[in-house]
């Protein structure tokens, strides 16, 4: 099985700061902040093996080509898979009931 190398983009590192800052200091929940942290990073890892298991989002629900997506708990993922470089790029991160269109735009 093809190993694939992940990285995250600045708006997907600074999305998942502000999740679990919110999670964090907002919620007052530091337990789950740091659970959280520990989930998207076994996400991370997970997509170094899965990236391309997962379908293709519909370009007219994200309005982009070849965006597929990966859950963690409330959250998702967003990534697109580079098979000539063996890499994922993770390009956004947001709750699972935001409008995608908006924030991958």
């Amino acid at each position: 099985m093809k190993k694939y190398i992940v990285e995250v983009s600045e708006t997907a590192n600074s999305d998942l700061e502000n999740i679990i800052s919110y999670i964090k200091y907002d919620l007052k929940e530091k337990n789950i902040a740091d659970k959280y942290k520990l989930l998207f990073k076994q996400a991370l890892k997970r997509l170094e093996d899965v990236a391309v298991s997962m379908p293709i989002l519909s370009e007219e629900l994200t309005g982009h080509k070849n965006i597929r997506k990966i859950n963690v708990r409330k959250y998702i993922l967003f990534y697109i898979v580079d098979d000539e470089n063996n890499k994922v790029l993770v390009v956004r991160i947001g709750h699972a009931l935001m409008d995608w269109g908006n924030l991958l735009n």
